[in-house]
């Protein structure tokens, strides 16, 4: 990364208009920028939120990490496996606007799962975008993942994928990585005693969770570190 500062965004699910706003708090002559995964989902722009991040990562390269979320996760998944029981689950999970919104086929809804993954991998360079997307990312004192590490092992690094992905609750535990850990996944109001919507930071400060739940009518937080 080039800056000392990166303005983080994470859980952006599709809603691309408030991903735009949002991005007009950015710098990128001072700040790096973190996405931290869960671009697709839920809202019903997913192809323009990720059209949008790969035109970023294009042109500020290596000032610019986004990382995989669980929902990027599903996708692939989906479109690996393409049977009954993963379509169900990903398309009742959100995975219907996502496929609306790279689909232009508009009786889509109406054909088999196989037939919606065929179509949905059209899109190529977006596909592939997101299949290389890592995990996670060190930036000095910095641990930036989508959604929490475990906090039992002695190196962090070790942590199960899925862990990475789809975890809640390492906030329990002491951080022992030396490193603020930085994540969305799980909506701040439920960590907030009062149920807002800001960013939440640990007790200890080494744990911040920045993902306001924007596309279920929360906010697109963002937080520089």
């Amino acid at each position: 990364m080039k800056y000392n500062k990166t303005f983080v965004i994470s859980d952006i699910h599709g809603e691309y208009e408030k991903f735009e706003e949002l991005m007009k708090h950015w710098d990128p002559e001072t700040m790096n920028l973190a996405i931290l995964g869960d671009m697709i989902d839920r809202g019903e722009n997913s192809l323009k939120v990720v059209q949008k991040v790969m035109q970023l990562k294009k042109e500020y390269q290596d000032q610019v990490v986004v990382l995989k979320g669980n929902h990027e996760d599903m996708l692939l998944l989906f479109l690996e496996v393409q049977d009954y029981e993963t379509g169900d689950w990903y398309f009742n999970n959100g995975g219907n606007r996502t496929c609306a919104s790279f689909v232009e086929d508009e009786y889509i809804f109406f054909k088999s799962y196989e037939e919606r993954a065929r179509q949905m991998m059209q899109r190529k360079d977006e596909i592939k975008f997101i299949r290389e997307l890592p995990m996670y990312y060190e930036f000095g004192d910095v641990l930036f993942v989508h959604a929490g590490i475990n906090p039992l092992l002695n190196d962090w690094k070790e942590t199960p994928r899925n862990d990475f992905l789809w975890s809640r609750g390492c906030w329990n535990f002491k951080n022992q990585t030396g490193k603020i850990v930085v994540f969305g996944h799980t909506i701040t109001q439920f960590l907030h005693p009062d149920k807002r919507n800001d960013i939440w930071i640990s007790e200890c400060g080494t744990y911040v969770d920045i993902d306001g739940g924007a596309v279920f009518g929360g906010q697109l937080n963002a937080i520089n570190k």
